[in-house]
């Protein structure tokens, strides 16, 4: 890791790039979107928690991306050859990444408008339980609540 990217790993406590990539290789693009993702991500927590909301780490993971047991961190990033998500999945380009939310506080208290100030897309909670999905790019419809 370069000096900048520690420095940006200990700015930023709740999702790290670590946690997002693991040992899985990425292109430089990849490592860029991320980056910028979960600095819109991160900032989005940051107020989450200072408004009095709980994160959680997922039990799976170790984390506070949500992942299956023995999965391969699948709420993070995915390579070409993941089982999980759609083909064109924004988590395949490092755009998207699913936070864990174990008591749903997090997309209860999520709104379009912060959606919005913090620049992110997320999935319908509807079909989120336990984990609230979030993307910097997006959907096809440019809603900021989607359902696929």
């Amino acid at each position: 890791m370069t000096g900048a990217a520690l420095k940006w790993e200990a700015e930023h406590g709740y999702i790290t790039l670590h946690d997002y990539f693991g040992d899985k290789p990425r292109t430089q693009e990849q490592a860029d979107n991320a980056t910028e993702l979960l600095r819109r991500v991160n900032g989005l927590l940051a107020e989450y928690v200072a408004s009095g909301g709980v994160m959680t780490i997922d039990k799976d993971t170790g984390t506070y991306i949500s992942g299956a047991k023995g999965g391969s961190g699948d709420g993070g990033f995915r390579l070409p050859d993941s089982t999980t998500g759609a083909p064109n999945s924004k988590h395949r380009k490092a755009q998207a990444v699913d936070v864990s939310d174990q008591a749903e506080g997090l997309d209860e208290w999520l709104s379009d408008k912060m959606l919005t100030k913090h620049g992110l897309y997320r999935e319908s909670p509807l079909v989120t339980i336990t984990w609230c999905h979030l993307q910097s790019m997006p959907p096809g419809s440019g809603n900021r609540t989607y359902s696929i």
